[in-house]
């Protein structure tokens, strides 16, 4: 856990406390900013003394993350509703480092139970078995769907790089010679 990477965040969610009975495949989209881990919001080094931390830049798109909450019996649910929240460990969901060698740091995601979800906490539904493809299968369509599709039409050929630098080269020697001519250099 002490390995160098970003700064940690904390995010807390409501969850309808039956999602964590049975242990159901949530995804929500994680907010610009997210509370310090290390100060808990008060302000320290790692959040500039601001309290909070920027996970994605202002024009970046939002980032979704999906999460299987672990399976509780309605006892410890109803314990953890009591003021015990429950918290999850996300690794390459926190703050951006300062290098860019360096992965995010952790989303510590405080779940906790109610009688309803967060309005932007969505439940998904669980496929009933794994469908596990080979690679071929995966890029391969449908029986029905490669009998509907027309042939694929033949794509254009692009030019090799090297081409397009012999002709940048030519066109460059003509305008210089042009050039020449007019200041009566050549």
């Amino acid at each position: 856990m002490d390995v160098p990477r970003g700064p940690d965040v904390i995010h807390r969610i409501r969850v309808a406390a039956e999602w964590l009975e049975e242990g159901a495949l949530i995804e929500f989209e994680l907010p610009r900013n997210m509370k310090c881990a290390g100060c808990e919001g008060g302000g320290c080094d790692k959040c500039e003394r601001s309290g909070a931390i920027s996970v994605r830049g202002r024009k970046e798109l939002g980032e979704v993350v999906q999460v299987i909450l672990p399976k509780r019996s309605e006892g410890s649910v109803e314990s953890t509703s009591s003021g015990r929240t429950l918290v999850i460990r996300i690794p390459e969901r926190g703050g951006l480092a300062d290098s860019p060698e360096l992965p995010r740091g952790l989303l510590l995601l405080s779940v906790v139970p109610a009688d309803e979800s967060d309005p932007e906490i969505r439940r998904i539904e669980k496929p009933k078995t794994p469908q596990v493809l080979t690679e071929e299968e995966a890029m391969a369509p449908a029986e029905e769907e490669a009998e509907a599709l027309p042939p694929p039409a033949a794509s254009p050929a692009r030019p090799s790089r090297l081409v397009l630098w012999v002709a940048l080269v030519v066109i460059l020697w003509v305008l210089f010679l042009i050039f020449l001519r007019l200041t009566g250099r050549g």
